[in-house]
This record gives C-alpha cells, sequence and structure tokens, in this order.
C-alpha cells in the first residue's frame, strides 16, 4: 500500500482512501466513495458484484487498486480481512465481521447461531480437566473457607448467578461487586480459609487479575472461570475452568460458561449434601413465614 502525502504509511484500507483522495478521477473517486461508505463489507465481494454496486467498470477498480498499492482484488479483500481479524477482540469490530461474513451467504442464520452454541458447550466439557474441575469444586464447598465471587464488567452477571446458588448451598459467601474502589473492604480478611470463585474473559480486566494475584499470594484457593488456558489469571489460580466464548453473531457467548458453571455448582451441592439439605429446609421455613405470612 502506497505512503500517503505525509510519508507515513496508512494503516487501514479507509485511511488509504483517504490519504489518495486528491489523486483520483471523478470514476476512480466514485468506486472509492462506495467503498468507503460501505467499507469494509463492499469490499469482500466479488469484484464484479462492487463494481456494479459502484457504477464503475472493472477497469476503473483496477486502477483504484493501483493508487492504494495493491496489485489485484485479492489483495484488498486480503488487507481487509487482516484489519477485521485484528478487531475481533472488540465488539464494534465482531459487529463489522458478522456482517461480512453474513452478506455473501445468507441461509438460516438462527440456526447457526445455536449450532454454534451447542458446540461451545461440547467443547467446554470435553477439553474439561477434570481434576482442576473437582478442585475447584471441593475448595467452594469446603464450609472452613469463605467464598468471595468476582466478575468482569460483563461477566458480572455470571459471578452473580454463581453466589445466589452458593448463598443457598452454604454459608459465607460474598460478591466482590463490580465497584473496584470498594475491593479492598472486602479483601482485608483473605488468607487460607478463603475461596475466590473469579470470571474473567476478553479483553482479560487488570483489575479482575490483580486481584486474583493478591488472593493467591495471600494464601486464597482462586479458581478461575475464563475463556482461555493462557488468560491472565490463571498464573494465580489453583483450578482453571475454560468455556469458549466464540460465537457467530456479533457478541460473545457465555453459553459455555454457563454450562460449566451450573456443572460447578450441582457439584458443590453434591460435596455439601448435609449442610444443603440442612439450608434448604430452614429456607423453605423462612419463606413461608415471611412471604406467605404463616
Amino acid at each position: 500500500m502506497g505512503p500517503n502525502p505525509e510519508g507515513a504509511t496508512p494503516a487501514t484500507v479507509a485511511q488509504a482512501l483517504g490519504a489518495i483522495a486528491s489523486q483520483l478521477t471523478p470514476q476512480e473517486r466514485r468506486a472509492a466513495d462506495h467503498l468507503a461508505t460501505h467499507y469494509p463489507i463492499a469490499g469482500l465481494a466479488p469484484m464484479a458484484r462492487f463494481a456494479r454496486s459502484a457504477g464503475a467498470s472493472s477497469q476503473t477498480v483496477l486502477r483504484l487498486l493501483a493508487k492504494l498499492g495493491m496489485d489485484n482484488w485479492r489483495s484488498l479483500q486480503d488487507r481487509l480481512r487482516s484489519e477485521l481479524a485484528a478487531e475481533r477482540a472488540s465488539p464494534l469490530g465482531r459487529w463489522t465481521a458478522h456482517r461480512a461474513e453474513l452478506a455473501p451467504k445468507g441461509g438460516d442464520s438462527l440456526q447457526a447461531f445455536g449450532d454454534h452454541l451447542a458446540l461451545n458447550v461440547q467443547a467446554a466439557f470435553r477439553d474439561l480437566d477434570r481434576a482442576q474441575f473437582e478442585t475447584a469444586a471441593q475448595r467452594l464447598a469446603d464450609p472452613r473457607r469463605r467464598v468471595l465471587v468476582v466478575g468482569g464488567r460483563l461477566s458480572q452477571s455470571l459471578a452473580r448467578l454463581s453466589v445466589r446458588h452458593l448463598e443457598i448451598i452454604r454459608g459465607g459467601v460474598e460478591e466482590v461487586g463490580s465497584l473496584s474502589s470498594t475491593w479492598p473492604d472486602r479483601l482485608i480478611d483473605v488468607g487460607r480459609r478463603t475461596a475466590v470463585l473469579a470470571y474473567d474473559v476478553r479483553r482479560y480486566q487488570p483489575d479482575v487479575v490483580r486481584l486474583c494475584r493478591f488472593c493467591a499470594e495471600r494464601g486464597a484457593a482462586v479458581v478461575l472461570m475464563t475463556d482461555a488456558p493462557e488468560a491472565p489469571a490463571a498464573a494465580f489460580a489453583e483450578a482453571t475452568l475454560v468455556g469458549p466464548t466464540a460465537s457467530a453473531g456479533a457478541w460473545d457467548s457465555f453459553t459455555g460458561l454457563v454450562a460449566l458453571t451450573e456443572a460447578l455448582l450441582a457439584r458443590v451441592t453434591e460435596l455439601s449434601s448435609q449442610e444443603a439439605s440442612e439450608r434448604l429446609a430452614r429456607l423453605e421455613q423462612i419463606r413461608e413465614r415471611v412471604l406467605d405470612g404463616r
């Protein structure tokens, strides 16, 4: 891709289009404007379709590519796909890529979406480290341990799901909360009799990673629920459970992590069967007296 007038290499095709705008003929500008207006999806279609939509000839499109420093249409598409791959970590990048992928395919996109979620669940259990799963369940079921649960910006919803179940199964459970400025108040007593259940997925939150590190250094047992074994907080976890989050849509999917969470809660309930049974019985009595007025 050729340099812009200031001599700096444009980072994206869109920037390159702006850099050569003054060099374009009216027909080339029409093609460039079409690509910029429908960026990057228009550039991922076949060149003949792009030319028709832009109202330009194939020869005009090739001249535009030459001024962009590209040899052919394939070079443009490779560059656009590379940009999309770099952007997939953000919701905006995922949405743009999702639109680009769906545009030429059509078909039953809803069924494809569901199929992808099912594959995530299957992969989560197929690749699950059974020993680490059992370790996680035992740490969370240990009645001598206080349990802290924390999540990230979006995964906090999974943390709340776990807290609501764990506080029924056993006592001594606390949600750390999403406001990190309040975390020190909840970490002051962290020690060897603490278990921490942390949720952290791409893009990994530095404050959640630091919390896991602090707790591990104080002797707490950290259980990490994440989307990849190389997640930063995994370095401080005694047990790491991985659920794939890729989806056929614009947003990452928590379906795999939800399934693992439900399996973990079920196992913790089994390990805490006596205490859980007693707590459930007391809970029903309280519900009848407080909610039903008996």
